[in-house]
């Protein structure tokens, strides 16, 4: 379940236009956001969102800011995140880019500095054992 629904993101975005696929963009950018905060505890309801109201406006917003970055990259699954083209008149050149972790972020930079205001990233998780 996403953390916004298409209505929250068209305010969001206001007065851009919604993508077609805003719902999708907004699951994806949902579990996303869900990998970010691996080993981040708090409450949530029977559907998994969470319950301090905090919580869900920041979650809202985090959500949006992702689903926005994505749609402006143009690659919903991230496979062009490692490359790198370029077209020369009628010629178009595509090459993979070979250092690790050099390409596209597949996560908004915008969407880790409001986590990171709001003291919600880095996580750093309890372990037992």
């Amino acid at each position: 379940m996403a953390y916004a629904t298409v209505e929250e993101f068209t305010d969001y975005l206001d007065p851009d236009p919604v993508p077609d696929n805003a719902a999708r963009l907004l699951n994806r950018a949902s579990k996303r956001l869900d990998s970010v905060l691996i080993g981040a505890v708090y409450e949530t309801d029977e559907n998994g969102l969470p319950t301090d109201p905090d919580l869900v406006e920041i979650f809202r917003e985090a959500v949006c800011i992702q689903a926005q970055y994505i749609a402006a990259l143009g690659d919903e699954t991230g496979a062009m995140a490692n490359v790198s083209q370029m077209s020369l008149g009628n010629q178009q050149i595509v090459r993979a880019i070979s250092v690790v972790g050099s390409g596209t972020p597949r996560v908004s930079p915008d969407m880790l500095e409001l986590l990171q205001v709001e003291g919600l990233w880095p996580v750093y998780p309890y372990t037992w054992g």
